[in-house]
């Protein structure tokens, strides 16, 4: 699919799939998007949203994210797929739940059915996980950068030369700031109080106006930030009959976009999208800290899109120098 967006199916999709990654047995092979060969026509592959597979045994997930709960037209679609593939099982998704005919259908033929359920506060209070989330920056102040080149190589090279470099590599900065990150974190100053920091660091094959960067001289003043944030709402998966906390898993929908916590008992999933992150000026995403209320184990953590970052390149001190004794 390339780097094109995932369609809101798509996402649900991926939403179900990452679910059953926690739901089910050791051992079991949850795929999403999956390609299987039609029995009666081998060479025609047929698409299916999720496939659960585990000891020879097959099941279909099949996923409807539509404003309308689903009837008893689609079960029967999905009675007729489970025969067509000799599938073990075929589970029903839906978001906007099922009608009572559907419900009665898939009892009667064996469609398991889930959907999702919105927790009241009352309910998030009486199940009492919700994750702890906070995002901690560093900002960045008196930013000095010195440039150390073979004194032969200096001729006529000029700042500009070096801001211009930056601008068109915004990558060696980042790695210049994570440098500078990463010592402030080690010498952990006091809440509150700005880390003043002097280093010197190699980038291997940078290059200047075609000469090569010897060293980096850092001089910087690192401050930490924590920022929490909030999570709006919590829904819960599982069978329609199933009420509230009593569902097996729950999704944290947290207010940052398309960031959310998946759990059941203290499996974890995170998918995070750092995208809708907006850091102060001068200041860069160093961590998201997830803290929980148990001993939890992370099963995955998955990073959609890396955060915004701003930092005004006139606000940085740069300097050319020789390298050497």
């Amino acid at each position: 699919m390339g780097d094109e967006p995932l369609k809101p199916s798509e996402k649900f999709e991926q939403q179900i799939r990452r679910l059953h990654e926690l739901l089910e047995q050791p051992g079991s092979e949850v795929t999403w998007n999956d390609r299987l060969p039609d029995p009666d026509n081998p060479s025609q592959p047929r698409q299916i949203d999720v496939t659960i597979k585990r000891d020879g045994k097959l099941t279909l997930v099949e996923c409807r994210i539509h404003n309308d709960r689903q009837d008893v037209q689609w079960i029967e679609e999905l009675i007729g797929r489970r025969l067509s593939f000799r599938a073990d099982a075929v589970i029903a998704v839906s978001a906007s739940g099922f009608t009572k005919g559907a419900i009665l259908k898939a009892k009667s033929f064996g469609i398991i059915l889930r959907d999702f359920s919105t927790l009241t506060e009352e309910e998030i209070s009486a199940w009492g996980h919700l994750t702890h989330v906070s995002l901690t920056f560093h900002q960045f102040r008196e930013v000095a950068l010195t440039y150390r080149f073979f004194p032969d190589q200096l001729g006529d090279l000029n700042v500009d030369q070096v801001e211009e470099s930056l601008r068109s590599t915004h990558n060696h900065l980042y790695r210049v700031l994570d440098f500078i990150a990463k010592l402030a974190e080690e010498a952990d100053p006091p809440k509150g109080m700005a880390c003043v920091l002097d280093a010197e660091i190699g980038e291997e094959g940078l290059r200047i106006a075609n000469r090569p960067v010897m060293r980096i001289g850092v001089h910087a003043s690192v401050l930490r930030r924590e920022t929490t944030v909030r999570i709006p709402s919590v829904v819960a998966y599982d069978a329609p009959s199933v009420q509230g906390i009593d569902r097996k898993a729950f999704v944290e929908k947290v207010d940052l976009g398309e960031f959310e916590i998946t759990s059941s008992a203290n499996e974890v999933i995170a998918l995070v999208d750092l995208s809708a992150i907006e850091a102060p000026v001068d200041a860069k995403l160093y961590s998201v800290n997830l803290e929980f209320d148990r001993v939890v184990r992370m099963r995955g953590l998955e990073i959609i899109t890396p955060p915004k970052f701003r930092i005004q390149l006139r606000d940085l001190l740069l300097r050319i120098r020789p390298f050497g004794p």
